[in-house]
């Protein structure tokens, strides 16, 4: 019997995130016809569908360029999470990429800092605006220092100020709850041989190994790195990645190797202070030819990695 591989998504619609966009959708259907190569089905599940033991109650599957409806429920051997959304369950009845605690470790950025507090810019968790002016004033920054406010589980950049601390008010978030507060790291002296100003680096790793690196730049006049806040991004061969980047590689993914087989995108910046990490992210997006020439290395990997984990 072929083994089976569920890849998730939080949008309920067969045709929701991300294959509502065509760059992400032909890759992911080139991935899929990879793995199903390799004899394994492979079935796209949606929303609220899990029912545990690895079964979901209903998935979709493609027939060459068309998706349709899978009959019945599907029984998965393994989950691939691509939550976007953080809908998913903490799934320990199947085998998952990545495994709930990795997932965690990486989602809540407060438990990132925790895990890597030497290699990250000071952070603070805080839930309430009470308690910001306080860990404000005890931190004792200038009002016209740059501070960096964040909603902890949120993602592409959603919930982040980089403000001055004279405008920090309580009308930013409606709800002050799960709140991070950072120290900023001026990023603008850039990488050398890479980049001249503000910046990103993105490391992504698979099973331990580091494939390819994206530079994010800010939109000028701003200093939030996310593409989906207006960011320009490079694909970055690994090779011209500095080595201080990749020994911090190193030393995160020493921690983490307990959770393999797993996926994760490592974020960086260099300021006066040296390179310093800024998040985890344990759901990498499938890479399109906006990566250039690294994206298919990256894509590659993955289907190694599916492929072995259901082996």
């Amino acid at each position: 019997m072929k083994k089976v591989i569920a890849i998730y998504f939080s949008d309920p619609e067969p045709m929701g995130y991300p294959f509502h966009k065509e760059q992400y959708l032909s890759k992911y259907k080139e991935i899929i016809t990879e793995v199903e190569k390799a004899g394994i089905a492979v079935h796209i599940v949606r929303g609220e569908s899990y029912n545990g033991d690895g079964i979901f109650s209903h998935g979709w599957h493609f027939e060459g360029d068309e998706l349709i409806s899978s009959e019945g429920e599907i029984k998965a051997d393994l989950i691939f999470n691509k939550d976007d959304k953080n809908t998913i369950p903490a799934i320990h009845d199947c085998k998952i990429i990545n495994q709930p605690e990795f997932d965690d470790l990486c989602v809540d950025k407060m438990k990132t800092f925790e895990a890597f507090p030497d290699i990250s810019p000071k952070t603070s968790y805080i839930h309430s605006y009470k308690g910001c002016t306080e860990q404000l004033a005890s931190w004792d920054i200038a009002e016209n220092e740059l501070i960096v406010l964040k909603k902890n589980f949120e993602t592409n950049g959603r919930g982040i100020f980089i403000i001055p601390v004279a405008e920090v008010k309580e009308e930013l978030y409606k709800d002050w709850s799960d709140i991070l507060i950072q120290e900023f790291l001026d990023s603008s002296i850039g990488i050398p041989g890479i980049t001249e100003g503000l910046h990103d680096l993105r490391v992504t790793v698979v099973n331990g190994k580091p494939i390819n690196a994206f530079l994010r730049v800010p939109k000028e006049g701003t200093l939030i790195a996310n593409i989906s806040r207006g960011a320009v991004g490079t694909s970055i061969n690994i090779t011209d990645v500095p080595q201080e980047v990749m020994d911090l590689v190193q030393k995160i993914d020493t921690k983490v190797q307990t959770f393999f087989p797993a996926a994760y995108g490592a974020d960086f910046v260099r300021s006066p202070k040296g390179y310093k990490l800024i998040e985890l992210n344990s759901r990498p997006g499938i890479q399109h030819p906006d990566w250039q020439k690294t994206y298919q290395l990256f894509n590659d990997a993955i289907i190694k990695m599916l492929v072995e984990a259901v082996a």
